[in-house]
């Protein structure tokens, strides 16, 4: 008999024998003081258990884990997957440590997440940043050029790692192939974060996996783009640059040592269920995409849904159109006023807006009516008068700001907390990051310029939430 899904199989044939539990977790399965609870976790908590003989272990796998983890390598064609259950967010900072010693370099995407930036800081890493150029219309950011890179590693000999965010939030795709050729060239890793491109794998009709274009390390997170739940996530390598022991020694560091066996499960899973079903599904909603996209642009409201072809025409390497897209501007509205809209009248609610967009974020999970209700809500939409605009905010645009000091100096210093008008040319102890897009306009380490405490205010104008900025202070190193 082919096996199916090893570490669910072995979850369910621990529970129908019902065992008597002396071990954690407290809930103990879901006894009956459960029942006393303000929410019914019903039959769910039974998957809920620890490292009992059969079940396995994460961190020195050799049974069920091991053939789950094994069987999600084959599915992606790599030579080894790990499971990750505190998200992509531990597979980011162990690999940066694994390919790189305190004081080595490393070329950064600007754009990349906030766990970069953590883990730059604890592996005492010294950045280099690639910035990205912006897309005139939608504000959104294009493709790093591999051309840009090449440039970057001929200027900074000795660069250990390139670390790339492909496909971004926004499902704007790079030319990973040339930007792996050019990084090996160079001697340097490339590590790609493909947090939302778990999917990529599982269909034709999309832009290829990093899995398949000449990465060493790939981070997914399976939780947001396949049926996984939150955090669940894994970490594929490719080739033998990659030093297997480092790497999993620091994955043993960032990684519970009470890892959830519902995540590792929900892992096991999705795997199965995306290889049996995922490109079936996935043309399906790629179809609901592409009739939801027509039918709004046609709305004659301002309103437009860029797709592949739209970033592809404007220099974009490739585009995921699995994300739902809406530019509001020429509605007159900002992103944040679509989203509130779209939930108040129609419960529809999306992943991200920013200052002229809405995101949606689409799956094998999608359903026609969710469209439906999405399309809905977008003719019902009141726009202001016609040539009313919102404009793109400048921080789009903003250069990356002068270094004082390496990231990981500043955890060894003392930090105060002044108020942003202050600011200019103290040194950051933390990152500013409007989110979204989540891209950081100061780094710990970075001088705040006059510019960069103007653009932080305007999007604290523009009503975007502004990670480090609490009570109109930031921290600064004293």
């Amino acid at each position: 008999m082919k096996v199916k899904a090893p570490l669910v199989e072995r979850i369910k044939g621990h529970i129908v024998e019902n065992p008597v539990s002396f071990h954690v977790p407290g809930h103990k399965g879901c006894g009956s003081f459960m029942d006393t609870g303000a929410m019914d976790l019903g039959g769910f908590l039974q998957y809920d258990l620890t490292e009992l003989p059969g079940l396995d272990n994460l961190h020195c796998p050799g049974g069920a884990i091991q053939k789950a983890q094994n069987l999600a390598a084959t599915a992606y064609g790599v030579e080894g997957t790990y499971f990750l259950v505190n998200g992509s967010t531990a597979g980011i900072i162990a690999s940066l440590l694994a390919a790189a010693l305190p004081g080595d370099a490393i070329l950064v995407d600007r754009g990349c997440h906030s766990s970069v930036y953590s883990g730059l800081i604890l592996g005492r890493l010294k950045p280099l940043y690639i910035q990205r150029p912006v897309e005139e219309t939608t504000g959104i950011p294009l493709s790093i050029h591999p051309r840009e890179v090449e440039k970057a590693l001929g200027r900074d000999k000795g660069v250990k790692a390139v670390i790339i965010t492909s496909p971004t939030y926004y499902g704007v795709c790079s030319d990973i192939k040339k930007i792996a050729e050019t990084a090996h060239q160079k001697g340097a890793l490339l590590i790609v974060d493909e947090a939302h491109g778990a999917h990529l794998k599982f269909s034709d009709a999309l832009p290829k996996s990093a899995v398949d274009l000449g990465a060493d390390m790939v981070i997914q997170s399976a939780h947001k783009t396949l049926p996984a739940m939150t955090q669940g996530s894994w970490l594929h390598i490719m080739g033998s640059r990659v030093d297997r022991e480092r790497l999993e020694r620091m994955l043993g560091m960032f990684q519970t040592t009470s890892p959830s066996y519902p995540i590792m499960a929900s892992l096991d899973n999705a795997r199965y269920m995306m290889e049996n079903a995922g490109a079936k599904h996935l043309g399906e909603v790629l179809g609901y995409v592409r009739d939801a996209r027509h039918k709004i642009d046609a709305l004659d409201k301002g309103l437009f849904c860029p797709d592949g072809e739209y970033f592809r025409s404007r220099g974009s390497f490739d585009f995921d159109d699995t994300k739902m897209l809406i530019n509001c501007a020429g509605a007159g509205l900002t992103g944040s006023r679509l989203d509130q809209d779209l939930r108040e009248r129609c419960g529809v609610y999306g992943e991200l807006y920013d200052a002229v967009n809405w995101l949606g974020i689409v799956t094998v999970a999608s359903r026609r009516e969710d469209f439906e209700r999405l399309v809905g809500g977008c003719v019902g939409l009141k726009t202001v008068p016609d040539g009313d605009r919102v404009l793109l905010p400048s921080f789009l645009k903003s250069p990356v700001p002068a270094a004082g000091m390496d990231p990981w100096e500043v955890l060894d210093r003392r930090l105060i907390s002044i108020d942003l008008s202050r600011a200019e040319n103290r040194i950051a102890g933390s990152s500013i990051v409007p989110y979204p897009p989540g891209i950081p306009l100061v780094c710990p380490g970075e001088s705040f310029s006059a510019g960069a405490i103007r653009q932080i205010r305007e999007c604290m104008d523009l009503n975007i939430a502004v990670k480090g900025v609490k009570h109109g202070q930031v921290e600064v190193v004293e």
